[in-house]
């Protein structure tokens, strides 16, 4: 994978986890806590496969993302445990919205997931920039 590869899906599952956030909202003022339930996580899966495309790792599974995640970048201490945590949390929430028809959390109970989601995206990016990975300028690494 090229420099250019990588900057283009880092950039592109951004702007993933930048729109699924955006929904995230939308659809708990509108009141649809199942559909945000899932953005949430998406916005966070989305953020996961940008850390791991930095790095040029193509985690092809949602468990894959996990596994990954946790190996390069919690590990490594460069990510706390608990946004890992958050990751699986945001899932199983996903999961529920998506398939349990008692699904009981309503809008405002779903506010500090969309706050766990939104922080993950944010550190997330802020992993991306000071590796380079945003904006105009190159990673900040050589390649041979």
């Amino acid at each position: 994978m090229t420099d250019e590869n990588i900057r283009s899906n880092v950039q592109d599952e951004l702007a993933l986890a930048e729109s699924a956030l955006e929904a995230s909202r939308a659809l708990l003022d509108l009141g649809l806590a199942p559909d945000a339930a899932s953005r949430m996580y998406y916005a966070a899966f989305h953020a996961a496969r940008a850390l791991l495309f930095s790095l040029g790792v193509e985690a092809r599974t949602h468990s894959s993302t996990r596994t990954q995640l946790a190996r390069h970048f919690v590990k490594t201490g460069r990510l706390l445990p608990a946004r890992s945590k958050d990751l699986a949390q945001l899932e199983a929430l996903r999961s529920a919205g998506d398939y349990d028809s008692g699904f009981a959390l309503g809008a405002e109970d779903l506010r500090p997931e969309l706050d766990k989601a939104r922080r993950f995206v944010s550190e997330a990016r802020e992993l991306l920039r000071e590796d380079g990975w945003l904006g105009d300028a190159g990673p900040d690494h050589d390649d041979p």
